[in-house]
């Protein structure tokens, strides 16, 4: 599974001394890819004494429908009784090759039917992305003809 790195720092500006926190990566839905079912199971990853930590999930770009991770952050006192819940709208998309927290949340598209139009192919294209090559000729054409491709196993 795709290693997801990442410190606390990039949530909270600072190492949060005193607190005990516990991150929660949630799948938005039920999904599967490649005869797998996947769950919306949350996984726990505590950072350790720096902030650092690493969460093994699952890719999203090759699951069957739009995927991400939520992600929320539990404060637990000295005891681990629970003390509060950050739910931040951070929905993080992981690829098949993992990254780094603060590269990876954001919103997801929710136009499954993306067209990127460029001279090179789209970094990561989801399933069903389309992607119009630009007339290397003369790109700023409007009325490019160049050739239309679309991702159907990614």
């Amino acid at each position: 599974m795709p290693a997801v790195t990442g410190n606390l720092t990039e949530i909270g500006g600072g190492h949060l001394v005193g607190k005990i926190p516990e991150i929660h990566f949630t799948l938005n839905a039920p999904n599967a890819k490649a005869g797998v079912m996947l769950p919306t199971e949350k996984l726990t990853v505590t950072p350790d004494a720096n902030g650092a930590f690493t969460a093994n999930l699952q890719s999203t770009v090759d699951m069957n429908d739009d995927a991400w991770y939520t992600v929320s952050i539990q404060w637990l006192d000295a005891a681990g009784n629970y003390v509060k819940a950050d739910f931040p709208d951070w929905n993080l998309q992981v690829p098949t090759g993992g990254g780094t927290f603060s590269d990876l949340f954001g919103r997801p598209p929710r136009n499954t039917q993306m067209v990127y139009v460029s001279l090179s192919a789209p970094e990561n294209p989801r399933k069903w992305t389309f992607w119009l090559k630009d007339d290397p000729v003369n790109p700023a054409n409007p009325l490019n003809t160049g050739d239309l491709y679309q991702w159907r196993n990614v």
